[in-house]
């Protein structure tokens, strides 16, 4: 998802917009987890070539995994910090961008850089974009006090089409080379009767094709579908497929909904349970084989100048999903959130 973002924000980027986004996501799933979420997003141009985009959040969470109750029989609350910023520069019909980030929580740290750039062609109908980022993950194998080291390695690229007005489209590409420690010590399986933290390999590669179509119809409605390919190493293959529609009702409101299938097959190492001494083995239900459906629903609005106190051109966003999987894992997410230009 992070990925797809960069996307499309490396092939449409809108400059001399100065604005500050703030957002507040509220989760909850089966488990009984809850996570609370704000974060503030700064975008500023300090020329008409030069943009500045610095982002913060923190995540409250209320709960940790059946792993983590070894030693709080209650559940353990954490928390997360993110922050981060990057630069981009326009030079002609290209630009170019450069940033990090960082993310900090009780078990778990991550330090990301990254770097991409677009350019426009065609009289601006077709952008070509690509990019590279380096992670660096260091999770915590709690309870123990020992630190374990992962290298992520990332590129991308996408190429936007406007065919019209009224239709634009867009593929793209995605390898990600993960290595180092990648078992989840959170997750336990079955070993022998035992519930055991599980074993995964240190190398994965993983590849992902993606196709979306922008089509605006009639009476101020507007179409979107996606398609995504992914696979990988570990023999994980999925397909994800995403439809949706928004309506402008009126100048100030846009309402919209969408509907999201997932469908993936289980790592090559999967069992329900493991006997003998296999050698790998998880717990990790995102190595699963499952199929999800997710139901989103979205308005905005733009009050007029002066309303709730907010300068012309601000953006009131409210958005609920619910999210259900064959695993019987059950979420529900609740975002609200408010745009301000800034002069």
């Amino acid at each position: 998802m992070a990925t797809s973002a960069l996307l499309l924000a490396a092939a449409g980027y809108n400059w001399a917009q100065n604005q500050l986004d703030v957002s507040f996501h509220a989760f909850q799933d089966s488990r009984g987890v809850t996570v609370l979420s704000p974060d503030a997003n700064f975008t500023k141009d300090f020329t008409d070539r030069t943009s500045v985009k610095l982002k913060f959040g923190v995540d409250a969470i209320s709960a940790a995994s059946d792993s983590c109750a070894r030693c709080h029989s209650d559940g353990a609350t954490n928390g997360r910090f993110v922050g981060s910023a990057n630069i981009t520069r326009k030079y002609g019909d290209s630009k170019v961008t450069a940033g990090a980030e960082f993310s900090r929580e009780l078990f778990y740290q991550a330090t990301t850089v990254l770097a991409s750039v677009s350019r426009d062609l065609n009289n601006a109908n077709t952008t070509v974009a690509g990019g590279f980022a380096f992670s660096l993950n260091q999770p915590q194998l709690h309870p123990g006090p020992t630190v374990e080291s992962q290298q992520s390695y990332d590129a991308y690229g996408s190429v936007t089409q406007s065919w019209t007005k009224r239709t634009v489209t867009q593929v793209g590409y995605e390898i990600n080379q993960v290595n180092g420690y990648q078992t989840n010590p959170f997750l336990r399986t079955t070993l022998n009767g035992v519930m055991t933290v599980g074993n995964s390999p240190d190398a994965r590669t993983r590849h992902a094709l993606s196709a979306r179509l922008r089509q605006a119809l009639p009476a101020e409605t507007f179409f979107e579908a996606d398609y995504r390919r992914y696979h990988d190493t570990w023999s994980v293959d999925s397909n994800a497929f995403s439809l949706g529609l928004s309506h402008h009702f009126g100048p100030r409101i846009v309402g919209g909904g969408s509907w999201r299938h997932y469908a993936q097959t289980g790592a090559y190492f999967y069992q329900p349970e493991y006997t003998g001494s296999p050698t790998y083995f998880t717990g990790d239900f995102r190595l699963f084989p499952f199929d999800s459906n997710s139901v989103t629903g979205r308005f905005e609005i733009t009050p007029k100048a002066g309303l709730l106190m907010m300068p012309a051109g601000s953006t009131l966003a409210l958005q609920y999903e619910r999210y259900r999987a064959t695993t019987g894992f059950e979420a529900g997410i609740f975002t609200g959130g408010v745009r301000i230009p800034l002069k």
